[in-house]
C-alpha cells in the first residue's frame, strides 16, 4: 500500500496538481536541491526536508491566502512567497530535529548468551547481572520522572537509590516497581518469579498489586494471570547471587582482597598511596552499596580518605597499627 507521500509524489509527476500549485513545489524543489534558502547542511537533511515540505502541502497547512495571491502576483513575488514559507518549514524541522537529538536517549539492547551471567552499568550506577539467554533493553542516559528498562529472561538487580526516580522493570506482564534495592527476576514458560533481597519491591499486574520484602517470592502464573506471594527458600536465594559479585560481606579480610573484589564488581582500579594498607583487615558487609559508599565505610573504618576521578580511585592512609 502505497504512503501518502508516494500518492502526492505521483500526483505530482503525473501532473494531477493545479498549475500554481505545481509551480510552488519547482519552486521549492529547486531551492531544496540549491540549498539556498533553508539551514539543512547535508543532502539527507536536504532529502528530510523536501519529505516535511511535501507532508504540509498535503496536510493544508500552506496558507490558502498566499497560494491564492499567486495567480495574480509576478514571478518574483511568488520566488518570494515559496522562499519565505520554506524557510518557516525547514526551521521548524531542524528545531525539531535538534530538540528529538536532545531529549530522547538512545535505547541499547544487551543480551547474554547460554550459561553466562553479563554484567551491566547503568547511567544511574545500578548494576544488572543478566543470566542465561536474557536480554535488557535500557536507554543510554535515563531522563524524565522514571528511570524505565525492559527486562526478557533472568538478571539479578542492584538498583542505585532514587527516591526521585522510581526505577521500573517491565517483563511480560509484570510490572516491577522500586526506589533502590535488590532482587532477582527470572521468566519461565510459565511464570515470572521475583526474589528478593533486600529493600522493599512493588509488583503489578492486570490490576493486581503487591508488595514483597526481603527473604519473600513473589510469582506471577502467566496462563492465569494470577500474582501471588511465598516465602523465598534459602537455598534460591544463594543461587541468585550465584556467578555475580553481588555478596560483598568481608570478614576479617585482608584488604588486598578486599580491594581486588570492588575493582571486579564496578569496574575501577584502586591505587593505594601506601602499599601497607594492604596488610589491614576489613570486617563489615558492603553487599548492595554503591562505590561511594563502599569507599565511605573502609575510609572512616581505616581512618583513611579517597579520592574518585572516573574510574580510578586513589586511597590514602597511614596503614593499620
Amino acid at each position: 500500500m502505497k504512503s501518502e507521500f508516494e500518492r502526492l509524489i505521483e500526483r505530482y509527476r503525473k501532473g494531477l496538481l493545479s498549475g500554481k500549485e505545481k509551480e510552488l513545489m519547482d519552486e521549492w524543489f529547486d531551492s531544496i536541491g540549491r540549498g539556498e534558502v533553508h539551514p539543512a547542511r547535508t543532502e539527507a537533511e536536504r532529502v528530510l526536508l523536501k519529505q516535511r515540505v511535501i507532508a504540509s502541502l498535503k496536510s493544508g497547512d500552506v496558507p490558502k491566502a498566499a497560494v491564492t495571491r499567486v495567480r495574480t502576483l509576478t514571478p518574483a513575488r511568488i520566488w518570494g512567497i515559496a522562499a519565505s514559507l520554506l524557510l518557516l518549514t525547514a526551521a521548524s524541522f531542524v528545531t525539531w530535529q535538534y530538540v528529538s537529538r536532545e531529549t530522547v536517549p538512545q535505547e541499547l539492547t544487551v543480551s547474554s548468551s547460554e550459561g553466562s551471567v553479563h554484567k551491566i552499568r547503568l547511567a544511574d550506577g545500578s548494576l544488572v547481572w543478566l543470566k542465561n539467554n536474557s536480554s535488557l533493553t535500557y536507554p543510554e542516559t535515563f531522563s524524565g520522572p522514571e528511570r524505565r528498562i525492559v527486562l526478557h529472561g533472568e538478571a539479578l538487580f542492584e538498583v542505585a537509590k532514587d527516591a526521585l526516580h522510581p526505577f521500573i522493570i517491565q517483563c511480560g506482564e509484570l510490572t516491577t516497581t522500586v526506589l533502590g534495592t535488590s532482587f532477582n527476576i527470572k521468566t519461565t514458560e510459565a511464570d515470572i518469579e521475583v526474589v528478593v533481597l533486600t529493600g522493599k519491591v512493588s509488583l503489578t499486574s492486570q490490576g493486581q498489586g503487591i508488595i514483597v520484602l526481603p527473604s519473600e517470592k513473589a510469582v506471577y502464573r502467566k496462563e492465569m494471570k494470577q500474582l501471588a506471594k511465598v516465602e523465598a527458600e534459602p537455598d534460591e536465594t544463594i543461587s541468585t547471587i550465584s556467578g555475580t559479585e553481588y555478596d560483598m560481606n568481608f570478614r576479617e579480610t585482608r584488604m588486598s582482597e578486599v580491594i581486588q573484589r570492588i575493582q571486579l564488581k564496578f569496574d575501577v582500579t584502586i591505587s593505594l598511596v601506601n602499599g601497607e594498607m594492604n596488610n589491614c583487615t576489613l570486617t563489615a558487609d558492603l553487599t548492595d552499596q554503591s562505590l561511594q559508599r563502599t569507599m565511605d565505610v573502609i575510609t572512616a573504618t581505616l581512618h583513611a580518605s579517597y579520592e574518585l576521578d572516573g574510574k580510578t580511585v586513589k586511597l590514602t592512609g597511614t596503614g593499620c597499627e
